[in-house]
């Protein structure tokens, strides 16, 4: 121990005097500090959640310059004055320890960064990705993102001559969006309101919440509404389902084959409406004449007779019924969820729902305006797409604008991809196979825009720009529709409510950086606020009445029609056959496919996942609020078959080790008959390998653990249940 002398004694009275004489000067009460505080002035403003790609209207309540609560926007048509756990939790994230406070750069292989200036970060970005593009072309950049939650990127990429914009749709719901498009030309949804029968299969709106639809379909079962779920899982939404109907996974399709061969057989599909608006209907019923209500039992586990049951339902309450379209559910599951999606639309059309009330509608939708362009330098070829998506001879059927995000790492290693930028995006815990998935780590050069310590900034990045949280930033104005009926669009946008507490920034002002430094003068020469005046000017809407309002209704436009229907499609009508299939060599029908694998043996099941009403995915699995519902409700269990676990020997909570080809892990089940015996379900939530994410790290396992990295060749989804596992106790 050092020794006290004489001078370090007197330099600690002095302190020791001068913080007395300051404690004595300022005679602090906190009862006084307490009462300014909580009488302080409540400021209201406008914004858009980001807990998931619903993107609900709420208002920020501000005190003191901090967050003070969240509400859900009583206008805006996904929250209806109303928000889920996970919205509350996410606005709670901005004083989540998890943020990355400022750049980082990456020092070495071990996961170790070192804080850089802005300043800093924008030069040596840019001037290497100057030298990759001069040596190597434009062409080799490739932006993947979350999708639907920017509009910046393609203005860069454009200038560059970079085709490869990339979303992680194909974990998500591709086949729907791309089967809808070919079929209806775009896609519909449920009027909750008017229905008299409503047919969920393989959605769970209470899981994957949007707060108004659940609203609304809770008022409808009040007002007389049938509601039935088919699903391997007791799900959420089968809580106040009139029936649960336990479907063997992976046999949607056949499921909905005998549907339509029972309303067609009996005479219950709308004759009129099919002569009228749709082509194909005889190839279709060519093909599929012999595939009855018992052929589809024998592969579903539903019976024949309760199969021709929900048929008959489905024709006596048309046009007022409706086989709701689904989202993440069906839309990337299964070796044949393009054909599952394929038979939504003609079950749907087989009834005559279309612009029906009690049926679905398109979208309602609305044009927004753009600022005069400020850049009117050279402008690159735009290249071939790095993977080859809507390519002859690669992925012709796939579309371009959602690409496939689970092999950017083979983009990388065949040199197509060089300079890799990942915007709100973490594919090592969102994509299949993650230990595949950190290969991204050998590019020449990756950029991660997130807002915490995600696996993918901390295991592959070279640098990290850290993004502002939502409540901290001003947005460009939104048209905000789909997920759900409703017959107006609506505008609306985030406004800032609260002081970045962090040295982050608005992704508008990273990409003024990057490609000031890169050579790009004025590209991005407008600020968000003239962004926002821009866009409104065409609707006669000023901003200030937008950030009044938070959300603003236009007029109706989608109203139900009884005739003169027309689809965007080649034939202006809905296609049971579709004509790119076709041009590919496929049947342009769809038929019975089975799904890819089958369990077996006795420790042999399904894997397959779902949303919890208190997680969006993996984003919030670092919330103190959120986890602390898990840990209550032990969130992280897998779920098994009663049936099943009794013969394995298995009780509630033990620990079970569950293997794939790929992968092995442990993690606690429960027990329950609410789930099919074939399969085990995990929420889509857990198994955080990040160190940095302390409060979610290590905490269950994740889906994608166990699922190899395909492709479906048709639309690009990446066959997510397409999984068998072998589970042993202990």
């Amino acid at each position: 121990m050092q020794a006290m002398t004489r001078r370090s004694f007197l330099k600690a009275g002095a302190a020791t005097t001068a913080t007395l004489a300051i404690t004595k000067n300022l005679k602090m009460d906190f009862n006084v500090y307490a009462q300014d505080a909580k009488s302080a002035e409540l400021i209201k403003i406008p914004s858009l959640c980001n807990g998931c790609s619903t993107y609900c209207g709420v208002w920020a309540y501000v005190k003191n310059g901090r967050l003070w609560k969240i509400e859900g926007n009583e206008v805006h048509m996904k929250s209806r004055g109303h928000l889920c756990a996970r919205g509350h939790g996410i606005a709670q994230n901005v004083y989540n320890p998890g943020r990355i406070t400022q750049p980082m750069k990456r020092v070495d292989n071990k996961n170790n960064f070192k804080p850089i200036s802005w300043e800093e970060a924008f030069q040596e970005i840019g001037e290497k990705m100057q030298d990759i593009v001069e040596e190597y072309g434009g062409d080799k950049m490739v932006w993947a993102c979350h999708g639907g939650k920017e509009t910046y990127a393609k203005q860069f990429m454009d200038v560059i001559g970079s085709s490869t914009y990339i979303t992680h749709y194909t974990t998500c719901f591709t086949a729907k969006t791309n089967i809808w498009s070919n079929m209806a030309g775009g896609m519909f949804y449920a009027d909750f309101d008017n229905a008299k029968l409503m047919l969920f299969v393989g959605r769970n709106y209470a899981g994957g919440i949007l707060p108004a639809a659940m609203k609304r379909i809770t008022a409808a079962k009040e007002k007389g509404s049938k509601i039935i779920v088919v699903d391997p899982r007791f799900c959420e939404l089968a809580t106040i389902a009139d029936e649960w109907i336990p479907i063997r996974p992976g046999t949607d399709l056949a499921f909905f084959l005998g549907l339509a061969h029972t309303l067609i057989t009996e005479g219950l599909y709308n004759k009129e409406f099919v002569e009228e608006y749709v082509y194909g209907f005889d190839e279709f019923w060519m093909h599929n004449k012999d595939f009855d209500a018992e052929k589809a039992a024998a592969i579903c586990g539903i019976g024949a007779d309760k199969i021709r049951e929900i048929a008959r339902l489905l024709g006596e309450n048309a046009p007022n019924a409706f086989l709701e379209p689904g989202y993440h559910g069906l839309a990337a599951h299964y070796q044949n969820s393009n054909e599952i999606m394929m038979m939504n639309v003609i079950i749907n059309a087989l009834i005559g729902n279309f612009w029906k009330k009690g049926g679905i509608f398109p979208a309602a939708t609305s044009s927004l305006g753009a600022p005069e362009p400020t850049y009117y330098g050279p402008i690159a070829p735009e290249g071939v797409r790095a993977d080859g998506a809507g390519v002859a001879g690669q992925y012709p059927l796939v579309e371009p604008s959602r690409g496939i995000p689970q092999r950017i790492p083979d983009m990388i290693e065949k040199g197509k991809a060089r300079i890799v930028f990942f915007y709100s995006y973490n594919p090592l815990r969102s994509a299949p196979e993650p230990e595949y998935q950190k290969k991204i780590k050998n590019a020449d050069l990756v950029v991660s825009i997130p807002y915490d310590w995600n696996e993918t900034s901390y295991y592959t990045a070279d640098y990290i720009l850290p993004e502002n949280h939502y409540l901290e930033r001003a947005e460009s104005p939104k048209v905000v529709n789909g997920h759900i009926y409703w017959p107006a669009a609506q505008i609306a946008a985030r406004f800032k409510a609260l002081q970045a507490s962090d040295d982050s920034l608005a992704l508008l002002d990273i990409l003024k950086g990057i490609t000031t430094a890169y050579g790009i003068e004025n590209l991005y020469g407008y600020t968000v606020e003239e962004e926002m005046e821009a866009a409104l000017a065409p609707l006669g809407i000023s901003v200030k009445e937008l950030q009044e309002k938070g959300c603003i209704e236009l007029r109706p436009t989608v109203l139900p029609k009884e005739e003169g229907l027309s689809f965007n499609t080649f034939t202006k009508k809905i296609e049971f056959s579709i004509g790119a299939w076709r041009k590919e060599g496929y049947l342009g029908v769809p038929t019975w496919v089975p799904p890819l694998v089958v369990p077996r043996e006795k420790n042999e099941f399904r894997l397959i996942h779902g949303k919890q009403p208190w997680h969006s995915h993996i984003m919030t699995t670092n919330n103190p609020y959120l986890m602390a519902i898990t840990a209550e409700k032990n969130g992280t269990f897998m779920w098994m078959n009663s049936s099943r676990a009794d013969e394995l020997g298995i009780r509630e909570g033990d620990l079970v080790t569950i293997t794939s080809d790929i992968a092995t892990k442990q993690i606690n089940v429960h027990v329950t008959e609410g789930l099919h015996p074939e399969c085990v379900w995990l929420p889509s939530t857990y198994g955080t390998f990040s160190e940095k994410l302390k409060l979610g790290y290590d905490k269950g396992i994740n889906y994608n653990d166990f699922i190899p990295a395909r492709v479906d060749e048709k639309t690009g989804h990446v066959m997510g249940q397409e999984c068998i596992v072998t589970i042993t106790k202990g």
